[in-house]
């Protein structure tokens, strides 16, 4: 019975928070999702993102999130003061009982503009088509309560909303500070990277409407998000510091985090069988709401990170915890490993 309360109460937030977006806990993995600026805005040539999110499973049907991206730099190795990026991103969002789906598009441009041996400045912008939906023949009203513990579907619901498809344009822009000092060796791990940015989403405050009646705009959403990677000198390791401040509305997100990343192995000289690897662990903190501890491997061209919501609000009466799991996979060519010491690729991912 607390199962079934708990299921019905996020089918009512889902319907009443529909002017507020998605999050991913492992942020820094879902980079276009985070700001434009970052379209481009790492080292390598092409970049594809894969990421999965599962949440709230054990108390409610789960919301479920999904998303890919790709970006690329153009006409990079021949840049000298700057480059230009272009990127595409698909985002996927599934929440509760009523499938409450959130559909996105988003296409973003970058320019990255060096300013000093170590510093770029990246401007962004991004546009796309979102479409929002929902099937309300899942959802069970008050009137079809039998009285003795359950609910009759073939009882009328009284309820005269009905509930509409619909679609908006939706625009964005981004803009992010980043320094990178070389490193003295592959597999020294003494250099420093670090960013720091700013985006504001839903610049034009689109409008919600489900029906005629319920009629909603879009709350912009502003963030503020950093990251650095501060080598320890002599030594494979290196501690990750990672942070974000998100505002929509009247809703508040801030999370933060650190982690060590130690440097396995360099590709072997001769032979190319050993590749490059790292290994990265940590954890980060969710105001209010979460401890997600989190693990990355990097083995060449390649990541994946897994990380994990415990769930410390008040909630946790329910839930004993359990928030949700989130995955991501990552492909970089060339090898990021073998682009750290060169111009405009030494920002890291």
């Amino acid at each position: 019975m607390k199962k079934s309360i708990v299921s019905m109460a996020f089918v009512l937030a889902a319907c009443m928070m529909q002017a507020q977006d998605f999050h991913f806990s492992m942020f820094n993995e879902n980079p276009l999702n985070i700001s434009p600026a970052q379209t481009g805005a790492f080292p390598g040539d092409h970049r594809m993102v894969l990421n999965y999110r599962n949440q709230w499973k054990s108390i409610s049907e789960p919301f479920t999130t999904y998303s890919g991206s790709y970006d690329a730099g153009l006409f990079k190795k021949n840049a000298e003061t700057g480059y230009l990026s272009a990127g595409v991103q698909f985002l996927n969002d599934v929440a509760g009982t009523s499938d409450f789906g959130t559909m996105k598009v988003d296409v973003s441009v970058a320019y990255h503009a060096t300013v000093g041996l170590s510093s770029t400045i990246s401007a962004g912008i991004s546009g796309g088509f979102c479409q929002r939906s929902m099937d309300e023949t899942n959802l069970y009203w008050d009137n079809q309560y039998d009285g003795t513990g359950g609910f009759n579907t073939a009882v009328p619901s009284g309820e005269t909303s009905t509930f509409e498809s619909f679609s908006y344009g939706d625009f964005s822009a981004g803009l992010m500070y980043s320094y990178a000092s070389d490193e003295s060796s592959m597999a020294s791990n003494d250099g420093i990277k670090f960013n720091i940015g700013a985006a504001a989403y839903h610049l034009n405050t689109p409008k919600l409407n489900f029906s005629a009646a319920d009629v909603e705009e879009l709350f912009a959403k502003y963030v503020v998000h950093m990251r650095g990677q501060f080598g320890l000198f002599s030594s494979n390791t290196a501690l990750v510091v990672q942070g974000l401040f998100a505002n929509q509305g009247p809703t508040r997100e801030i999370l933060a985090g650190l982690g060590l990343r130690f440097m396995l192995t360099e590709q072997s000289h001769y032979t190319g069988f050993m590749k490059e690897s790292a290994l990265t662990f940590g954890a980060s903190y969710r105001v209010g709401d979460a401890i997600i501890p989190q693990m990355l491997f990097e083995i060449s061209n390649f990541a994946v990170g897994v990380g994990y919501d415990v769930n410390v609000s008040g909630l946790n009466v329910a839930s004993d915890g359990r928030g949700g799991v989130e995955m991501f996979l990552r492909y970089i060519n060339p090898s990021p490993f073998r682009y750290q010491n060169k111009s405009f690729n030494k920002s890291f991912f």
